[in-house]
């Protein structure tokens, strides 16, 4: 069984668990204050539909490994509660409950083979900037796994810090690329800058240069689409950070680093992140906007070294796809 936690809608995370059982013991762990404080928080729960939950968590008590909390976390030092509401519950198979942050956490317990009990954790109601909850379900379920073995967990955050990087890449990846241009690193920034420059390697029209603070259009004529370009940042020579994304639609960061390679050659990174969607449809969109950049960065080259018109953007979808 993955333990990963996986995206199943844009604000849905599931992750799943196999728990040696019986049933009875792991919805004990879920509802009891003293076994939930074991592995996640503490706290009363009225079992009843509207029922309040308390929540009490105390990260260091998890485990008797000592270990220091991360900088980002140190308001939880002395612990972080919150309260919310039962909205179902069917011992002991189904429990659901209001979470912090307007969001739902609901427990699903089936009886496998071998007296082991499969749980189903989801999430609901989660924007992109909580997807940072994934290592720490993971982490607690992970403990919950262990306790229910009766052996000791280790120190709570050491796990988490452990999982956050692959979450990270996992939940919210970047659409990066490179290229190498022979040429210096001043003309290849000034392609990027100069619509007058670069359109002859990827949009066809500009509402005007990029700088700092500035918001502009870029158009493919041939596709029809105008994206809105709000420039985060310019550093000459260095790098350039966007925002972009068609009107009332996903905005995306992008940026781009310029690096010196020796006389007269760059080479240019490109990435690109803050996509949304399920777990499907972000990669799909990491994988065709690399793909595009890669395009472009072939047109650059192209361009800039040999005085070459590609049109490589345009020919992409010759049927205006």
């Amino acid at each position: 069984m993955e333990k990963y936690g996986i995206l199943t809608a844009p604000d849905t995370l599931r992750f799943e668990r196999t728990l040696p059982g019986p049933i009875e013991k792991v919805w004990a762990y879920l509802t009891e204050s003293d076994k939930r404080g074991l592995w996640l928080a503490r706290g009363d729960m009225e079992l009843v539909e509207g029922g309040k939950v308390t929540l009490q968590f105390f990260h260091q008590e998890l485990s008797p490994v000592l270990g220091p909390v991360p900088e980002k976390f140190k308001d939880m030092d002395q612990g972080h509660s919150f309260t919310g509401k039962i909205l179902r519950i069917n011992s002991p198979y189904l429990l659901a409950f209001t979470w912090e942050g307007g969001s739902e956490v609901s427990f699903e317990l089936e009886p496998e083979q071998a007296g082991t009990v499969r749980l189903t954790v989801t999430h609901r109601k989660l924007t992109p900037e909580q997807y940072s909850t994934a290592p720490g379900w993971h982490t607690h379920l992970d403990i919950l796994d262990t306790r229910l073995q009766g052996k000791t967990a280790d120190n709570f955050w050491k796990l988490f810090l452990q999982l956050e990087a692959a979450y990270q890449k996992r939940l919210a990846p970047a659409a990066e690329t490179g290229m190498l241009i022979r040429r210096p690193v001043a003309e290849v920034f000034e392609a990027f800058i100069d619509p007058a420059i670069t359109t002859k390697f990827w949009f066809t029209k500009s509402t005007g240069k990029l700088e700092k603070g500035k918001t502009v259009e870029w158009t493919w004529e041939m596709y029809n689409h105008t994206s809105i370009v709000q420039v985060l940042d310019i550093v000459p020579n260095k790098t350039i950070q966007i925002l972009w994304g068609a009107a009332e639609k996903e905005r995306n960061r992008v940026e781009w680093t310029f690096r010196s390679m020796g006389e007269g050659m760059t080479f240019v990174d490109i990435v690109m992140n803050g996509f949304h969607g399920d777990q499907q449809d972000i990669l799909e969109k990491v994988s065709g906007s690399a793909s595009g950049f890669c395009w472009v960065l072939a047109g650059l080259k192209a361009l800039l070294e040999f005085n070459v018109r590609l049109n490589l953007v345009g020919d992409r979808f010759p049927q205006g796809k």
